[in-house]
C-alpha cells in the first residue's frame, strides 16, 4: 500500500460539508505553499461560480474558487487530438461523465481489445431501487450532473494527494439508493488516485481514508446536545427497494459483517410489516429479536465479532461490539438507523437495545465501505475494477437533541410559540441572514441578527444553578462580551434558509411553500418578487447593501400582502414549513395558534436549534490529520 493518502469527507446536510469544507481551507492555508494539499469538492447540480455554495456565499469561505469542471453525460465528448486536461478536478470530472453513461457496446469493444475495465455503476438501473419518495439526485433523462469545483490554494507546485469533499443526498426515503451514489463517487474518487499515482510513478493506487460527519438525533440519556459519538456500527430498522418492491429490514452492519435479526423461534408474533408501521412493530418487539442470519466474508472475519452468532440477542449483539471495540481513548457506539422521522417510541426502544443516537445514512454509509472492500476482493485476476483501497473509515456524529425532553420545558417550550412576533422588517433582516449562510459572529448586516435568537432559552425552566436543565436539551455559544448563551431560533432558522429559495420556484413549487396556496396570479406575483430579491443578491456581489434590503422588503411586501402574511401595517405571521411540523396543519404559527405541538414536532425544533451551532463548534473533530 501506498503511503500517500486521499483524504475523503462526505456529508448530507448543507451544514454538514459546508463547515467541514471551510475547516479544511483554513488547515491548508496555515501550511507552507509546497505542503498544501489541493481541495476539491463534488456537488450535485451545476454549481455557479459566482455562488452560492452549500448554501454559503463564496466569500464565506477561507480561499476562492479556482475551477469548476461539470460532469454529466456527455462531457466526455473532445477533440481526440487534444491532449487530456491533467488538472485534478478534470480527471475527476472526466471519470464521473465517462461511468454515468451506459455503453454496452463500447464496453464490448474494450473487451475485445483485451482492455479489462469494468463500469462500476449503471445510473439508470438505479430506478428499479427506488420507492415512491421524492428523488434528490434526478435519474430521468441523461442522468444527473455533477460539479467539481477546485479551491485556489497557492499550491500549483505541491505535489501532495488531495483532500476531496462531496456531498452526497440525505436520501432517508430512499435507503437503496443511498450505498450505490456513495460507492460510485469513492470509485471516480479511486480512477483520479489511480491517475495520481501513475503520475508520480508509483506502482500501487493511493488508498482513500474516509471520514463521514453529520448530526443525528441522541438516543442515549448520557449523549447531551453537542456531544460526540464515535460510530462502530448501526442498527437499520427500515425498508429495503428492489424492482420497486419494499420489504422490511432489521439489521446491524459492523466493521467485520452485516447481522439480520428476526424474532426468536417460538414465539408468535405478527411478521415484520413492509411500510412505515415497522417502526411501531419493532417499538412492540425489539426485546424478542436475535440474530438469524450472518453475512460474514471469512476473509474480513474481525475477532472482535466472534461472538455474534446466530441466537444471540439484539442488546446483547450491540453491548458486545461495543465492548470489544473499545479502546482508551474512545468508547465506540452503536447508531441507529431507519428510513422514516424517528419519534419518541422508536428512540426509546433503541436505547433500551444499547443504541446512543438515530439519524437515515449511517447503516447505509457503513454497507457502501464494505461493499467496496468485498468487491475489491472478489475482481478476477487479470481484471481491473474500480473500487479504491480504503485505510480506514471513520464516522462521526454530532447529537444535537435529547432522547427525552422533559415535560416542564415542554410546557414553557408552548408557551414560547404563543409569544413569538415579527416585523416585516424582522422578515428582510432573517432572509439577509440566510443569503448570507447564517453566521453565527459578525457585526450588523453581516451578522446573526438579534430576531434570530431563540428568547425561549431564557425562559425561567432553564433558571436552576448551573443550567443543568438547558445543557441537557440544547446547545448555544457564547457571544464576545456577553454571559448568556445564545441559541438560534428554529422557526427563524427555516424562514431564512428556505422560504426564498422556495419560493423563488414558484408556482411550480407552491406545495413547499403554502398548505393552502394562494390564487395562480398571487403566486406568480410572490415568485417574481422572490426571484427579483436573488438576483439583486447575485448582482450585489452577495453582498449586503441597500439594493438587496430594497428587494427583501419587496419580496416580504408581497408575500404579506398577495398570501395573506401581513398581521397589520408591520406585523407578520411566522411561516411553517409543509410536512415539516408533524401534526401541524396549518402553515404559520398563528393560523396554529389552537394547536398543540406533538413530541415530533417539539423535537425538531430542538434538534434544529442545537444543529447548526454543534457541527460548527465540533468541525474540528472531524478533520482527520
Amino acid at each position: 500500500m501506498s503511503d500517500k493518502l486521499i483524504d475523503v469527507y462526505m456529508g448530507f446536510m448543507d451544514e454538514e460539508v459546508n463547515t467541514v469544507l471551510n475547516g479544511l481551507l483554513e488547515v491548508e492555508l496555515r501550511k507552507e505553499a509546497g505542503k498544501r494539499r489541493p481541495i476539491v469538492l463534488i456537488e450535485r447540480g451545476l454549481v455557479d461560480p459566482r455562488g452560492p455554495l452549500l448554501e454559503w456565499p463564496l466569500e464565506r469561505y477561507a480561499a476562492p474558487i479556482r475551477n469548476i469542471a461539470h460532469a454529466h453525460v456527455g462531457a466526455e465528448d473532445t477533440d481526440p487530438r487534444a491532449e487530456p486536461d491533467a488538472r485534478i478536478e478534470s480527471i475527476l470530472a472526466r471519470a464521473i461523465s465517462v461511468f454515468l453513461a451506459s455503453d454496452e457496446e463500447g464496453e464490448a469493444r474494450l473487451r475485445e481489445a483485451n482492455r479489462r475495465v469494468i463500469r462500476m455503476i449503471d445510473v439508470h438501473e438505479l430506478q428499479s431501487l427506488r420507492s415512491k419518495a421524492k428523488l434528490k439526485v434526478p435519474l430521468d433523462g441523461a442522468g444527473p450532473q455533477l460539479s467539481v469545483v477546485r479551491f485556489e490554494l497557492g499550491e500549483a507546485s505541491s505535489e501532495e494527494p488531495p483532500i476531496v469533499v462531496f456531498r452526497a443526498p440525505e436520501m432517508g426515503l430512499q435507503p437503496s439508493l443511498m450505498a450505490p451514489y456513495i460507492i460510485f463517487l469513492l470509485k471516480m474518487i479511486s480512477a483520479l488516485s489511480s491517475e495520481l499515482a501513475h503520475r508520480a510513478g508509483d506502482t500501487h493506487e493511493w488508498p482513500l481514508r474516509v471520514s463521514c460527519f453529520g448530526a443525528q438525533g441522541g438516543a442515549s440519556a448520557s449523549g447531551r446536545p453537542g456531544s460526540l459519538s464515535p460510530i462502530c456500527a448501526s442498527l437499520y430498522v427500515g425498508l429495503e427497494y428492489a424492482d420497486g418492491e419494499a420489504s422490511p429490514s432489521i439489521a446491524l452492519c459492523s466493521q467485520g459483517g452485516v447481522y439480520h435479526f428476526a424474532p426468536k423461534a417460538g414465539l408468535d408474533l405478527p411478521p415484520m410489516p413492509g411500510d412505515d408501521t415497522l417502526a411501531q412493530w419493532f417499538v412492540d418487539h425489539h426485546a424478542h429479536l436475535v440474530i438469524e442470519q450472518v453475512d460474514v466474508d471469512e476473509r474480513y472475519r474481525r475477532k472482535e465479532e466472534a461472538g455474534l452468532t446466530r441466537g444471540v440477542a439484539l442488546d446483547s449483539a450491540i453491548a458486545e461490539l461495543v465492548g470489544r471495540y473499545a479502546r482508551d481513548a474512545a468508547k465506540p457506539e452503536v447508531s441507529g438507523t431507519s428510513s422514516w422521522f424517528i419519534g419518541e417510541d422508536q428512540k426509546r426502544a433503541f436505547a433500551a437495545v444499547g443504541v446512543t443516537g438515530c439519524n437515515m445514512e449511517d447503516y447505509w454509509v457503513l454497507r457502501a465501505l464494505r461493499d467496496i472492500v468485498l468487491h475489491r476482493g472478489a475482481v478476477e485476476p487479470g481484471e481491473r475494477g474500480m473500487e479504491p483501497v480504503l485505510a480506514k473509515g471513520f464516522v462521526t456524529r454530532v447529537n444535537a437533541d435529547p432522547l427525552v425532553i422533559e415535560p416542564a420545558v415542554v410546557e414553557a417550550f408552548q408557551r414560547d410559540l404563543r409569544q413569538k412576533r415579527l416585523t416585516r422588517a424582522d422578515y428582510v433582516d432573517l432572509l439577509r441572514w440566510g443569503l448570507l449562510g447564517l453566521p453565527l459572529e459578525g457585526d450588523g448586516q453581516r451578522g446573526m441578527p438579534a430576531v434570530a435568537e431563540w428568547r425561549f432559552v431564557s425562559d425561567p425552566v432553564f433558571d436552576e444553578p448551573g443550567r443543568k436543565t438547558f445543557a441537557r436539551h440544547l446547545y448555544g455559544f457564547l457571544v464576545h462580551g456577553r454571559e448568556d448563551v445564545v441559541v438560534p431560533d428554529p422557526f427563524f432558522i427555516e424562514i431564512a434558509t428556505d422560504l426564498l429559495k422556495d419560493c423563488a420556484r414558484l408556482p411550480a413549487s407552491k406545495a413547499d411553500v403554502f398548505i393552502e396556496a394562494p390564487a395562480q396570479d398571487r403566486l406568480d406575483e410572490i415568485g417574481q418578487a422572490a426571484r427579483h430579491a436573488l438576483h439583486a443578491w447575485r448582482d450585489a456581489g452577495q453582498v449586503p447593501g441597500e439594493a438587496v434590503t430594497l428587494a427583501l422588503r419587496r419580496f416580504v411586501d408581497t408575500l404579506a400582502d398577495r398570501a395573506g402574511f401581513g398581521l397589520d401595517t408591520e406585523g407578520m405571521k411566522i411561516w411553517l414549513r409543509p410536512g415539516k411540523w408533524k401534526g401541524i396543519r396549518h402553515g404559520t404559527l398563528q393560523d396554529a395558534r389552537g394547536e398543540v405541538f406533538g413530541h415530533a414536532a417539539v423535537d425538531r425544533a430542538f434538534y434544529k436549534a442545537s444543529n447548526l451551532v454543534a457541527l460548527r463548534e465540533n468541525t474540528r473533530h472531524a478533520l482527520r490529520k
